[in-house]
């Protein structure tokens, strides 16, 4: 099951859940059902703080693109 991260849009709390299709999803504060899934910066990639961009370390934009040493 994944953890999802999610803002109430009642009373603004973000919190993360471990869910399946069937778990009904309300917040731990106010217990409103009306929440919003957010986007996961680990999910996506990029860990918070990080000035890091998308690419490599060698940048270029993968393997073949950059000079990533590949050939």
């Amino acid at each position: 099951m994944p953890i999802y991260e999610y803002s109430c849009a009642e009373c603004g709390t973000q919190f993360e859940k471990l869910v399946d299709s069937r778990t009904a999803v309300a917040c731990p504060s106010c217990q409103t059902p009306k929440v919003m899934k957010r986007l996961s910066l680990f999910r996506a990639g990029v860990s918070a703080g990080s000035s890091r961009s998308m690419e490599g370390p060698m940048g270029g934009g993968g393997c073949c693109g950059g000079g990533g040493g590949c050939h």
